[in-house]
């Protein structure tokens, strides 16, 4: 945060930051940094998640078992990929490379992506190419309203039905 405020003030304001977690990387640890109480000014803003699945490999990605540093090792219940905690978290998911699959593994793949994530909205595209970006994965405001929200019992679970994996997140995790 520190680092994009301060390019923010040598630059000047920009109309979006596009923040990219290069490869496998959990956003459940860096969405929590963008909700900043509005007593301090800050004028960055989370507009929403867009995970990017690579349509040929998530199937795999997501059967993975996870390294066994992992931290929820220790926890009763499954395991969680990366690529799952990447789906749950998501506002968007845009499936690409669907041009390198048949329909049946799009399909295959939009199923267990809802599977995990019901609530996100799936655009599949080829060579990464969407019909517009506004409305999108720009302009999504989805957090708007995140401190209004009754945090208390508020989640939602999810069955990867072919993973065995049950993923279980709270709208603040």
């Amino acid at each position: 945060m520190n680092a994009i405020e301060s390019l923010m003030e040598r630059r000047g304001a920009f109309d979006y930051i596009l923040l990219e977690t290069t490869g496998l990387a959990d956003p459940g640890n860096i969405a929590p940094l963008f909700w900043v109480d509005e007593g301090l000014g800050s004028t960055i803003y989370l507009d929403g998640i867009v995970t990017l699945v690579d349509a040929r490999n998530i199937l795999r990605n997501l059967d993975e078992r996870p390294p066994k540093d992992n931290k929820d090792e220790d926890k009763s219940g499954p395991l969680l990929t990366t690529a799952h905690l990447q789906i749950s978290h998501a506002d968007v998911i845009v499936i690409n490379k669907s041009d390198l699959v048949t329909t049946q593994q799009i399909q295959d793949v939009t199923e267990r992506i809802k599977a995990i994530n019901g609530l996100a909205r799936v655009h599949i595209t080829q060579h990464s190419r969407l019909p517009q970006l506004n409305g999108l994965v720009l302009d999504l405001h989805a957090y708007d309203n995140v401190g209004s929200l009754d945090t208390g019992d508020v989640g939602y679970s999810h069955l990867d039905p072919v993973g065995k994996h049950v993923l279980v997140a709270d709208c603040l995790s």
